[in-house]
């Protein structure tokens, strides 16, 4: 054999190793990210610890904590010494992702101040309290009041109590009365439509967001947002809500973006565990954002069933999916650029604008493969469109998360009908 065919013969050989560990490396299954606990991607139902509603009085009937609203999440209060009070926070099952809620009530037969200490299990300290005094307008506590623990995860600071109950939560309360006044509310526009599309473990229904102006027999692109599939992401549920509304206004932009394209929205995708003040799973204690390859709860099966009649509908092109949620800081998780999707890089483009329109606006880009059980990919797998996880930060600014959150709705709509009259066919 001549040192030239050696050469092709060894070249030949590395080619077809190349190919096979590249196979191996792809076939292997996604078992979680860093943070999540082991067995995460297992959706099918596991057994959950429920939550008793009730009232507890201390300290000789003179003070009470209540967990008995939607949304709560209290699992015992007890006193620990004269002035120190203690709540004790459960999850609905563990292992589990450190997303701790937790909301309750509390208040006295006179006027007192005292310390209060969030004791959590399974779980350590996340979320800066906020207090209302009616469970609708909210108040963060002054952060520099509230003694950390990190050896015990614990939470403590001085709360001062009256004969009016005072509202205590992780965040604002976003539960289903909320998110269906608000539904109902944009349905008045006759460019909004509402349906319901499935039920949950508890049969509350999976409620689907239709948006569009297009004509009946008219060809147009559909953006999908999801949201809420994790009960405390409440910023991640703020700004999903912001996004529509600016989606369905009544402005030049929203109105031609509406003739040309349909939006598909399912907001509040966990309504179980939102009534049930989780800290991250459905009725089934199961993460829904690790479902959409199995299907095994019925709320990712009812919104996967819906978008499918997509797939071979001749009139109907998907170009985008967000998938709202939140964590300690403001992050896109894109589709990596390797990868060819439809539109091309458009997420990068969307986050390009919003830096140049918000330079002082922290925002971190961590892109990931497609080999995850979360929506974005599925909606890719699906229909080879471009998605992303957009996470807003814990703790941001109301004020500021309004104001970014309107111009990314206006970014993309832009971006969109760009996209839409670059693929449209030229006439004859």
């Amino acid at each position: 054999m001549t040192s030239r065919s050696s050469g092709i013969l060894l070249g030949y050989s590395l080619f077809i190793l190349s190919l096979l560990l590249i196979s191996c490396s792809s076939s292997e299954e996604f078992s979680g990210f860093s943070y999540d606990p082991e067995g995460v991607t297992v959706t099918t139902d596991k057994e959950i610890q429920p939550q008793h509603k009730r009232r507890i009085g201390v300290d000789g009937g003179s003070i009470w904590a209540s967990n008995e609203f939607a949304g709560a999440r209290m699992s015992d209060f007890y006193q620990v010494n004269d002035t120190l009070y203690r709540v004790v926070i459960e999850p609905e099952n563990h292992p589990i992702n450190n997303s701790p809620w937790y909301a309750f009530k509390i208040w006295s037969d006179t006027n007192k101040t005292i310390d209060l200490q969030l004791k959590y299990k399974h779980g350590k300290h996340r979320y800066i309290p906020k207090l209302s005094n009616n469970g609708n307008q909210w108040r963060p506590i002054d952060t520099t009041k509230v003694r950390t623990d990190t050896t015990t995860g614990t939470a403590t600071f001085e709360l001062k109590v009256s004969a009016e109950p005072l509202w205590i939560a992780a965040q604002e309360l976003l539960t289903w009365h909320s998110y269906r006044r608000w539904a109902d509310s944009l349905a008045s526009q006759h460019w909004v439509t509402l349906d319901t599309v499935g039920y949950s473990h508890q049969q509350r229904p999976i409620v689907k967001m239709n948006i569009t102006q297009t004509e009946k027999d008219q060809s147009r692109g559909v953006l999908i947002i999801t949201g809420r599939l994790h009960p405390p992401e409440v910023t991640g549920a703020l700004a999903s809500q912001i996004f529509i509304n600016e989606l369905t206004a009544d402005t030049p932009l929203a109105s031609q973006f509406r003739s040309e394209f349909e939006v598909w929205a399912y907001p509040f995708a966990n309504p179980d565990g939102v009534q049930q003040g989780h800290w991250r799973h459905n009725a089934g204690g199961v993460d829904l954002n690790r479902d959409w390859k199995s299907f095994n709860q019925p709320e990712t099966k009812a919104i996967r069933d819906d978008l499918a009649q997509i797939k071979d509908d001749t009139l109907r092109k998907v170009y985008y999916g967000i998938d709202f949620h939140s964590t300690d800081e403001n992050i896109f998780y894109p589709i990596n650029r390797e990868i060819d999707t439809f539109p091309d890089d458009f997420t990068f483009h969307w986050i390009d604008s919003l830096k140049k329109a918000f330079p002082d606006y922290p925002v971190e880009v961590e892109a990931f493969d497609t080999s995850s059980p979360i929506t974005k990919n599925w909606i890719y797998h699906t229909f080879g469109a471009d998605g992303v996880t957009y996470e807003l930060n814990d703790r941001a600014n109301r004020d500021s998360l309004r104001t970014v959150t309107q111009k990314s709705a206006r970014i993309i709509m832009r971006q969109l009908l760009d996209e839409k009259k670059k693929r449209k066919k030229p006439t004859k």
